[in-house]
């Protein structure tokens, strides 16, 4: 636990299911003022979260979901973009409404909601920003042209924002590989089908692959979420936080034991 991050104004995107439903558990516990906005119904609503409804990829919706918790607590503390989809196309087979409904959202989104937000953390000299990316910044899968180009931009849109406020505002990213969400299991439907037993052996196949030899839990990557949030890690700025089990270290082939 993280006694700074009591009463700071917390916004999650995204946080109505998934890991930013895990994000907005963890900083409830954490004793901070929760907003989750999102453009479905959350899975299960939880008391003293303050839900709202919005599309993070439209600018007047971006703009009064921010203006509406600033009148509302006078400032925004921590924003973490987190809202995201993935769809899976070659770049060859991306038609153009799946590229820009994917850029629109998990790029377009953070940009600007952060863009918004910033001028009232600069205004209340503090601000922390965090950026979901995705282990496919760094190591990437076959088939997904614009769930991987939106998650290379994040990591882009991470440095500059905390070079460019810095020493006021610290932003970061955090790089999940495999996460049992939602997502996942509907990424492991359209390999396997609607089968519990053949979905089930599909992620722990997926997991299988990660040094961990599991996939993760959403409230490990909240884990990393707070930390970074917290004073705890109050020299950190500009990086990529993986939580990916060891992932992105492992090199696809094989070496001799001895």
């Amino acid at each position: 636990m993280y006694e700074d991050l009591n009463n700071k104004v917390v916004l999650v995107t995204g946080g109505s299911k998934g890991i930013g439903k895990s994000i907005v558990s963890r900083f409830l516990k954490e004793k901070s003022i929760v907003y989750s906005v999102s453009r479905h119904a959350p899975e299960i609503r939880e008391d003293n979260v303050n839900y709202m409804f919005g599309d993070v990829s439209n600018s007047e919706d971006a703009k009064n979901i921010i203006k509406k918790i600033v009148d509302e607590n006078g400032k925004i503390d921590i924003l973490i973009n987190n809202a995201g989809i993935e769809e899976y196309a070659s770049l060859e087979n991306t038609e153009l409404n799946m590229w820009e409904r994917t850029i629109n959202i998990n790029l377009n989104g953070a940009y600007l909601m952060s863009k918004y937000a910033l001028k009232y953390m600069v205004e209340n000299n503090y601000g922390n920003i965090i950026n979901m990316s995705s282990v496919q910044s760094n190591i990437i899968t076959k088939n997904a042209a614009a769930y991987v180009t939106s998650k290379h931009a994040i990591i882009g849109l991470t440095k500059s924002i905390a070079l460019d406020y810095a020493p006021i505002i610290r932003c970061n990213a955090v790089c999940p590989a495999t996460i049992d969400t939602p997502l996942v299991r509907r990424a492991a439907v359209l390999e396997v089908g609607n089968d519990e037993n053949k979905i089930n052996n599909k992620i722990k196949e997926w997991g299988d692959n990660h040094p961990m030899k599991r996939v993760g839990k959403p409230e490990e990557v909240a884990n990393a979420v707070a930390f970074l949030a917290s004073e705890e890690s109050s020299f950190i700025t500009g990086i990529s936080l993986f939580v990916d089990g060891g992932l992105s270290i492992k090199a696809p082939i094989s070496t001799p034991e001895k």
